[in-house]
Order: structure tokens, then C-alpha cells, then sequence
């Protein structure tokens, strides 16, 4: 499962630390929809790891099961993540990596859900107009202000978050991969930190 994304930042980008670092910002008002949550357990089994690493990645976010479209604590996702990223590392060549996959896999588990199913009946177009429907996608998972689009040349565009927890090597696997199932085709993405709490994905085709 490759994500065709691009790295993080440079080559001082640290994953992990990124994840620790948004971990210690998150609190009880941060929540995340239950389907990022089996999305990440799904991607922990689908590749071969034992039952038991899956138990161990639960047990990491505290929670005991998930409904799909139930708001959850975003810190029990993070510490989910974190767990699950570790345990793949080894597989995917690092921490960061594994981050991207997962997140690859989320935005496939996204794009099953009702909402990502209307946008792919609906897709088609030149890219311009697949970034608006992902600008629309992201406004869905969002609950402080719709991410804003912004074209820096023919075959390139700037979608920005204002307020995520997500890491950023995260965003650039489910980034890919909304847009690749909307039919964006050749496409690479590029996220950066802009603010605490905001940050910019960077798209090319």
C-alpha cells in the first residue's frame, strides 16, 4: 500500500515527536469521529500483526470499543496512533512511515463512509475541481472553520487547516488518498506546519 506522498517537511521532521509534541496540546474539547479509530485498528490487522498487538493498540487510547460516527476524545487517538505506529515501524522503515500508512488507510476508511461515497458519485472534473471537493470533505471532519484553498500554479494547490491534532505525516497518507480515490491521478501532497495547531497540505499533479 503506497501512499506516493512526499516527506513531511525536511529531513529534521521527527514523526514521533511531532505526535508526542500534539499529544500535550489535546484536551477534552478535541474529539474525533470513531471511524479514524477502526481504521487504525484495521490497519494494524490487515498487515499481519497479531491479535494481541491489537489489544495492545486498544488498550493504548483507554476507550473500549468505537461506534463510526461517535465523537471521541482526540487524545485516545493520538495514543492509539502512537502504539500502532510503533508496533509498525519495523515493517514500514520508521515511525514516520507507518504514520502515512495509517493515515493512508483512514482516508480509504473516509471515502467508504456515506459522506465519501456521494463525493466519489459526484467526482470527475479537472483537478481544481477535486480540490474543492476535498476542501468540502475536510470542512466535514472540522468543527472550527472550513479549510481554505489556495492555487500557486496550473498543476498545484495549497489546502489550509486551521486547527488539527493530527500529525503531519498522517495528513500526507490520507491525503493521497482521498484524492487518488476521487480520481486525482499522479498525485503528491506535502504538509507543513504553519501554527500550533494549523497547518498546510501542499498538493502537485
Amino acid at each position: 500500500m503506497s501512499t506516493e506522498s512526499a516527506p513531511s517537511s525536511d529531513r529534521t521532521y521527527d514523526a514521533e515527536q511531532d505526535l508526542q509534541h500534539r499529544l500535550s496540546l489535546a484536551t477534552p474539547e478535541h474529539t474525533t469521529r470513531g471511524f479514524l479509530f477502526t481504521s487504525t485498528l484495521r490497519v494494524v490487522r490487515d498487515l499481519g500483526e497479531s491479535e494481541a498487538v491489537v489489544r495492545r493498540c486498544m488498550a493504548a487510547s483507554g476507550e473500549k470499543s468505537f461506534a463510526e460516527f461517535f465523537n471521541y476524545p482526540t487524545r485516545s487517538l493520538l495514543l492509539l496512533l502512537a502504539a500502532a505506529a510503533q508496533a509498525l515501524s519495523g515493517r514500514f522503515g520508521g515511525f514516520g512511515e507507518a504514520l502515512r500508512q495509517i493515515g493512508f488507510k483512514a482516508g480509504e476508511s473516509y471515502m467508504e463512509t456515506p459522506v465519501g461515497r456521494t463525493a466519489m458519485q459526484q467526482a470527475g472534473g479537472p483537478p481544481q475541481q477535486i480540490m474543492g471537493t476535498l476542501q468540502t470533505l475536510y470542512w466535514v471532519l472540522t468543527s472550527y472553520g472550513k479549510p481554505e484553498v489556495t492555487w500557486t500554479g496550473p498543476k498545484s494547490g495549497v489546502l489550509a487547516i486551521q486547527r488539527t491534532l493530527m500529525p503531519l505525516a498522517y495528513h500526507e497518507g490520507a491525503a493521497v488518498s482521498m484524492a487518488t480515490k476521487l480520481g486525482m491521478r499522479g498525485v503528491k501532497v506535502r504538509a507543513r506546519k504553519t501554527g500550533e495547531l494549523s497547518i498546510e497540505l501542499e498538493f502537485c499533479w
